[in-house]
């Protein structure tokens, strides 16, 4: 490595035109994902998210779990409040565009490439090695997923304020030394620490890459007293400690219990065996990348796949004592791998989806750190040794292999991107990789559904049905199928089946309710739908699926509640058209008025709240605003006999 240079001298005027291009290599090869949709979980969690669409819901993003806006079947331990808060700033510039979801994920891709550059020349004091390892993390396809998918915003946040609390407490660490930290240091430093704890659970693992720091690889620690150095790190465990203690109270129980699998401890070590070879393999071979893994349980010992881990894993530790002995500061990088993946090898807690790419995306620092090392000190070689053929043969060789890997990186990133355009394309690229994915299957098949193709959703529904254990949204989309094919008494029985199998899953007890509603059995839908408005009180769609169901049994003061509260939880425009109704056939134009105004300012097409506000108008006796509110309501409904007849009626009237 280079000779290190003062930590305090300044930085050279080229670092502009490297940020230039740092800045370049991180953003040129996701632009295509900017044109990308809201896929997999994008429209769950930020298109049908209350949260994300209010800042009335702010204390609730911070003081519950990520999925509470789903009611009872939103119980999970996972806390990403930070992620929340993105999702509604997002929105409240962007609104519905996904193009300003992408947009951010790449603004905060960048700014960590940056980041990565400055952490990486301050630990090793070593411009060239920090450019080449920022370079190699901007470009790597193993974070396409993080970047290209809008879902993967909380290892992105994670991995910026990870990186800001490291930096900050090496320069802590510098000036402490000789001198006592000020306190706004230490405040700047705990406030970028509690950021990353409010992106995801993996944070908590910092504190202990900063003991490992502190009294095995920072400079003059032979010679810094125990209680200094205590000093520096103990403000980052306390907070910690403090982070676990509220999600403990909180949020009941640390992992995501609903998760959580029914397995022995001895096959917990064998599959983190497995897992961990498997997340080494996709780091230094990053090919057949895909959105889903499925997880096959290991139970012995003998098996490839953790013979394949120990191998990796031999291999690392036998790497990491000959660096230890002959580069002691860039074996920093194991200790980092290690504690950046660790949270991510326990399949017993982990959900559906053990085995992901974006749970790399930090580590991958440290791999980013090894090979750039290496890079650097090859690099290095042709210059110490005499000028001579072999020599420079060897630095067009590094030369070479860098801008080689760099472009078959960019290569697979640009067209990685394109599998997360749509739902569709990135649920076929994944069956084509994972053809057993019971998961995706299902995800497939209602985008099927949704497009009113229902052979071929059925067809992957009943793929999605086996060999495993049924998701209860397996079911439940079954059961819908049935019911529009009035098949009542299947369709009742999927539902079923699907509410035994995940009681608090509110869809199957709303259509469950809706298939009641057709059987004639009033009693039981109103029972069923009591029940899916209670487990989901702020499910818009259970809310006005109800308040229609009351209209038709003549229940109107109850409808009105529904409609009312579904408006509440989630401004929507069906909400705001019946409460108009309701309103306009008690003769309280006033109001209503004011609700169809609502619901076309969420829906500037909405021609049931122009004919509406036409009606109020011919009532009130503005001919002239009323034959202007139907023929904008008719611009998009031009067959309705209603308006029609009310447009001719009123013209008759005019031309009197």
């Amino acid at each position: 490595m280079a000779k290190p240079r003062s930590r305090s001298a300044p930085r050279d005027d080229g670092d502009a035109t490297v940020f230039l291009i740092l800045i370049l290599l991180a953003s040129l090869p996701y632009l295509n994902a900017l044109a990308n949709s809201f896929v997999y979980d994008d429209r769950l969690q930020i298109l049908e998210n209350p949260y994300v669409h209010s800042f009335r819901y702010l204390r609730r993003v911070f003081g519950s779990n990520v999925w509470s806006f789903q009611g009872a079947q939103g119980v999970s331990n996972y806390y990403r409040p930070l992620m929340t808060l993105a999702y509604l700033l997002c929105y409240k510039i962007f609104g519905q565009l996904a193009f300003g979801f992408h947009l951010m994920n790449l603004v905060l891709h960048v700014a960590i490439v940056l980041l990565l550059f400055i952490v990486t020349d301050h630990l090793f004091q070593d411009p060239l090695l920090a450019l080449i390892v920022a370079g190699l993390f901007a470009l790597h396809p193993i974070h396409t997923e993080s970047v290209a998918w809008i879902a993967g915003i909380t290892d992105l946040e994670l991995s910026f304020f990870f990186l800001l609390t490291f930096l900050l407490y090496l320069r802590l660490a510098d000036t402490g030394r000789e001198t006592t930290p000020r306190a706004i240091s230490y405040v700047a430093m705990l406030l970028a620490y509690c950021l990353a704890l409010l992106s995801k659970e993996q944070a908590l693992v910092l504190p202990a890459l900063a003991i490992v720091y502190e009294h095995f690889y920072c400079p003059g620690r032979s010679v810094v007293p125990f209680r200094r150095k205590l000093r520096l790190y103990l403000p980052l465990c306390l907070t910690a400690v403090a982070y676990v203690v509220f999600r403990l109270l909180a949020l009941g129980s640390f992992a995501p219990s609903a998760a959580r699998r029914a397995m022995p401890w001895s096959a917990v070590l064998l599959n983190a065996i497995a897992l961990a070879g498997s997340y080494l393999g996709k780091l230094v071979w990053p090919a057949h990348l895909t959105a889903f893994y499925v997880f096959h349980e290991i139970r012995s010992l003998r098996d490839p796949h953790v013979l394949a881990g120990l191998l990796a894993l031999t291999l690392c530790a036998g790497l990491f004592v000959w660096l230890w002995r002959h580069a002691r500061p860039i074996s920093f990088a194991f200790p980092w791998i290690a504690a950046t993946l660790a949270p991510a090898l326990n399949a017993r807690w982990m959900p559906a989806q053990v085995f992901a790419e974006r749970y790399l995306y930090l580590p991958s620092i440290g791999f980013c750190w090894l090979v750039g090392w290496t890079a650097a000190k090859l690099w290095r070689r042709t210059q110490s040794e005499p000028r001579s053929a072999g020599s420079i043969l060897l630095r067009q060789g590094v030369a070479l292999g860098l801008v080689v890997v760099g472009c078959l990186y960019a290569v697979l990133t640009v067209e990685r991107n394109r599998d997360w355009r749509t739902d569709e394309v990135l649920y076929r690229r994944t069956l084509e990789a994972q053809p057993d994915a019971q998961l995706i299957h299902t995800n497939l098949g209602v985008v099927y559904s949704d497009r009113g193709d229902w052979a071929a959703a059925e067809r992957e529904w009943t793929l999605a049905m086996g060999p495993g254990r049924p998701y209860a949204p397996t079911l439940n989309n079954l059961g819908l199928l049935r019911k529009n094919q009035k098949r009542y008494g299947e369709a009742a029985d999927l539902f079923a089946q699907a509410i035994h199998s995940q009681p608090k899953y509110m869809d199957p007890h709303k259509h469950l309710a809706e298939t009641y509603a057709e059987m004639g059995r009033v009693a039981d839908a109103d029972r069923e739908f009591r029940q899916a408005v209670s487990l989901a009180p702020l499910d818009t769609s259970a809310r006005n699926s109800y308040g229609h169901f009351l209209l038709r049994q003549g229940r109107n003061g109850e409808a009105q509640e529904q409609f009312a509260r579904s408006a509440e939880a989630d401004a929507n425009f069906e909400a705001y058209d019946n409460l108009g109704d309701l309103d306009l056939a008690a003769g309280d134009t006033r109001k209503a008025r004011a609700n169809y105004q609502a619901a076309l300012a969420l829906n500037s097409i909405d021609n049931r709240a122009y004919f509406g506000l036409a009606d109020i108008d011919e009532r009130e006796g503005r001919i002239e605003d009323a034959l202007r509110e139907y023929r904008a309501g008719l611009e998009t409904d031009p067959r309705n006999a209603v308006a029609l007849a009310a447009m001719q009626r009123l013209a008759a009237r005019a031309s009197q």
